[in-house]
C-alpha cells in the first residue's frame, strides 16, 4: 500500500489507472494492426495487407464512379482555345505543299501570294468554326480508354504499404494521437465505474 494513501482512494486509483493503461494500449495496438503484420503471423495479418486487392478493387470503383467520373475528367477540354495549335499546323502543312506545287513549272505559275493566302484563309475559317466538333470527337476517342476505376485500382493494390503507412502517419498524427488518449479516458472511467460499483456493494 502506498504510504499515506487510504484502501478505499487506492481500491478506486488502481483499476483507474488500469483502466485508462489498458484503453491506451488497445487502441494503440488496434492502429498498428491497421498495417501489422505485414505477412500472417500467428493466424493475424494487417488489415491493409491482408485486404489491399480487396479494398483498392472497392476504392477503385468509388473514385471511378463518384468521385472521378470520366465526363468531368474530359470536361475541360471544352474550354481549350486550339486556334494557335491549328493555325501553326496548317501554316505548316501548307507552306510544304505549296513548296513542292510551286516546283512544278505550270502550276507554280498559278500560285501567287494572294491566291494562297485566300486559299489559307479560308481552310482556317472552316477549321477554326469546326473546333467544337473536332474537340467533340477527341472526347469521343478519348473516353473508352479512360477507365479511372482500373487506374485506381492497379494504382492502390501496387501501392508500397510501408509509404502508405508513411504518409497516413504524417497526415494523420494528431487524429492517431487523440485515438489513443481517447482510449485511456474512456478505459478510466470504465475503471473508475467498476470500482465505486465494488464499492456501493460492500
Amino acid at each position: 500500500m502506498l504510504p499515506g494513501m487510504s484502501p478505499v482512494l487506492l481500491s478506486i486509483l488502481i483499476p483507474v489507472v488500469l483502466g485508462a493503461v489498458i484503453g491506451w494500449f488497445t487502441n494503440w495496438i488496434a492502429l498498428k494492426m491497421l498495417f501489422h503484420p505485414r505477412r500472417r503471423r500467428w493466424g493475424f495479418q494487417g488489415l491493409l495487407p491482408r485486404r489491399q486487392a480487396e479494398l483498392a478493387r472497392d476504392v477503385g470503383r468509388i473514385v471511378g464512379t463518384e468521385l472521378v467520373k470520366v465526363d468531368e475528367l474530359l470536361a475541360p477540354l471544352d474550354r481549350l482555345d486550339l486556334a494557335p495549335q491549328l493555325t501553326a499546323l496548317l501554316d505548316q502543312a501548307l507552306t510544304r505543299k505549296i513548296t513542292e506545287l510551286r516546283a512544278k513549272p505550270l502550276v507554280g505559275m498559278l500560285l501567287t501570294d494572294g491566291l494562297v493566302q485566300g486559299f489559307r484563309d479560308s481552310i482556317l475559317k472552316e477549321v477554326l468554326a469546326a473546333q467544337p466538333q473536332i474537340i467533340a470527337n477527341l472526347k469521343d476517342a478519348a473516353r473508352p480508354h479512360l477507365d479511372v476505376s482500373s487506374l485506381a485500382e492497379q494504382q492502390l493494390a501496387s501501392f508500397d504499404l510501408d509509404r502508405l503507412e508513411r504518409l497516413i502517419n504524417q497526415l494523420a498524427s494528431t487524429e492517431f494521437r487523440a485515438i489513443e488518449w481517447w482510449g485511456a479516458v474512456l478505459g478510466g472511467m470504465i475503471g473508475l465505474l467498476q470500482a465505486l460499483s465494488m464499492l456501493a456493494l460492500r
